[in-house]
Formats: C-alpha cells, structure tokens, sequence
C-alpha cells in the first residue's frame, strides 16, 4: 500500500465518521457507507486481491445478518398482552417531558402513562388524544436494560375502518402491518410538532379530510383500549399471514422462517435506503 492509497482510505473513514455524528438519516447512511467502502479498498490495497476485497465487504453484511437471523428465531412474542400503569423511567428517557409539553402545546391531552406485559422488552407508552379526538398520539420508549430508543406516533381512524398512522420509530419493525394500516414513516421530522404536520399532510395526501375521520373517545381506559388493540391485532395478523408460528412452549408465538427472512430483508432495505 502507497500513501495515497492509506491516505484514500483514511479520507473516507474520516468522512464516513463525521456523517455518523448527523441526526440526518439519509447523511447517516452514506456516512456508513464511506466506512463500508474504506474496509473494502483497505482490504484490496494491502492484498491486491479483488476477491479478498469483495468477502471483506460482504462479511459487513453476512456476519450482522446471520447474529440477527439467529436472535429472531430465538424470540418469544406472547399473544395477548395487556397494558398496565406504569412510568417510564425518567433518567433514561429524558425527552419525555419535553415531548409532551410540545403535544400539549399542539392540542393535546395527556391521558394515560402505561407498560406493556407481557413484553420481551420493556415498552412503555404515554397516551395522549386531541380535543377534537380525531388523533391520538402515543409516545413509546422501549428499553433493554440501559439501551434504549424511543419514538412518537400520531394516528386517526376513518369512517371506511383504515387506520392512518405518522410515525418516527427509528429501527426496522417486526411485524407485518394489517393491510387496513396506512404507515408514513418520517424519519426527516426534527421535532414532534413537525411530525404532527406531517401526520396532517399525509391525511390531505391521501384525500382524507376531517368529516371522514371517526372522533374517539377522551378518556383515560377508552385511549389504553384503542392502543391495546392496536398492538394485538398487529400479533394476530401476523399469525394468520405465517409470520408468527407457534412456539414449543404453547404459551408464546416465534418468528416463522418466512417472518425472520422478511425482517432481515427489511433491515437490509433500511440500511441501503
């Protein structure tokens, strides 16, 4: 290896890095991809084998895929679960109360703090509903052990029985979405006020206006009841598509080959686009 090639790589690593510390998605990905890149032309310039180069790069994609697939086929997913009161943890979650001050200022009630059980991960929800209770925005923090993520969702229910949903979970999904749920993902939102525009934005994208959508209930056990059903018929769609099959245990449901190969090919979608 000369030093214009050292120095090649070192620009790009460099440069892949310094993406990396963006909140930008999309300048997230590329910053991941100049790392990707730097590996490879490091692995070909000190062995000046092209094939050597090429396994460098695939074990970048060959090696996480493979620990995934083997975590995904060692879950257990229960089939009913039930929201029970709870906080989130506050040391943790620290944008909780700025969150929710933002939605207040947008016109909504906070209703209902909550934790899903059983769960294989920690998942707490803050509930809030709109005055007019034609959305209502959900909060979620999901946490395993010290690690966690948290995202907000914003969703409104019209007359034809379609959910509609805007939301900005930040990692690849589990599960299949029923066809009747309409997902915007937006990621570009920086804020929690941008993604409430966004939310309204998709509804007009879509033609749906204020007199086609059906006003929930403002109470605390109404709110819970909408997001628990929510959740388990999310489950049980994916049972009855073969996503979820069966576990040895009779008790717990755990991801069918073809589910586990349908996140992974999800995942590699996320990563490349």
């Amino acid at each position: 290896m000369d030093l214009r090639e050292l120095l090649g790589c070192f620009v790009l690593m460099l440069g892949g890095l310094s993406l990396l510390q963006l909140e930008n998605v999309t300048f997230r990905k590329v910053g991941m991809m100049l790392i990707w890149l730097a590996s490879g032309l490091a692995a070909y310039a000190f062995t000046q084998s092209a094939w050597l180069a090429g396994l460098m790069l695939l074990a970048w994609i060959f090696f996480p895929l493979w620990e995934m697939l083997f975590v995904l086929r060692k879950l257990r997913v229960p089939r009913h679960r039930v929201l029970a009161d709870a906080r989130a943890p506050r040391n943790e979650f620290e944008e909780l109360d700025e969150i929710s001050q933002l939605l207040v200022d947008a016109g909504f009630e906070n209703l209902d703090e909550c934790q899903l059980r059983p769960a294989q991960h920690e998942q707490y929800y803050r509930i809030f509903v709109r005055e007019d209770g034609l959305t209502q925005a959900t909060v979620g923090y999901i946490a395993q052990g010290a690690i966690g993520f948290h995202f907000v969702a914003f969703t409104s229910n019209s007359k034809d029985g379609r959910r509609w949903v805007t939301w900005d979970y930040p990692l690849t999904y589990g599960l299949v979405m029923p066809p009747e749920t309409a997902i915007y993902r937006a990621l570009q939102c920086e804020t929690v006020t941008d993604l409430y525009q966004a939310h309204l934005d998709f509804l007009e994208a879509n033609e749906i206006k204020t007199e086609d959508l059906v006003p929930g209930e403002r109470t605390r056990e109404a709110a819970r009841a909408r997001l628990e059903l929510t959740l388990n018929q999310q489950i049980e769609y994916n049972i009855s598509r073969g996503y979820l099959a069966p576990a040895t245990d009779k008790e717990n449901f755990c991801y069918s080959w073809r589910g586990t190969l349908y996140v992974a090919g999800q995942v590699l979608r996320d990563l490349l686009f």
